[in-house]
């Protein structure tokens, strides 16, 4: 019976490290982070674009592989597509999926920015934010 129970305390206790070490600490358990992007098309002339229409994507580079890869614009890399610039939105628009529009008889330049988070390299806490810029010329 003693043996019985040394084998079974020897299997409880490999058990309990193969948990620990498999499962790690979290908290040095670090995500893919994003550390900076690029916007393409760069300073596209909508013009050269069927209806003025241009679809921008980010590619980013990236704390893990795959890198550079795709920002995906979803959990945990959430941002924005933004115009700036004086008089944007009376020039064009830009949806969430990064699709600009000129709007139709607007004439000028705006600013393209995307602004994504980094994701934490800690799994939870709040992270900084990546941005990246181009310009977007309207006929």
């Amino acid at each position: 019976m003693t043996k019985y129970r040394t084998v079974l305390a020897i299997l409880f206790l490999a058990a309990l490290a193969l948990q620990i070490l498999g499962c790690g600490n979290s908290s040095m358990n670090s995500n893919r982070v994003l550390q900076s992007m690029v916007i393409s098309p760069a300073n596209p002339d909508a013009q050269n674009f069927p209806g003025g229409q241009v679809q921008f994507s980010a590619t980013g580079t990236f704390s893990k592989a795959p890198s550079p890869g795709p920002v995906t614009f979803q959990p945990p890399y959430t941002g924005s597509w933004f115009l700036m610039g004086v008089g944007a939105s009376s020039i064009a628009t830009i949806s969430q999926t990064g699709l600009a529009q000129c709007i139709p008889g607007a004439a000028g330049t705006v600013t393209v920015q995307a602004t994504v988070s980094a994701n934490s390299s800690m799994g939870t806490a709040m992270s900084p934010a990546v941005s990246s810029s181009t310009n977007l010329t309207c006929p």
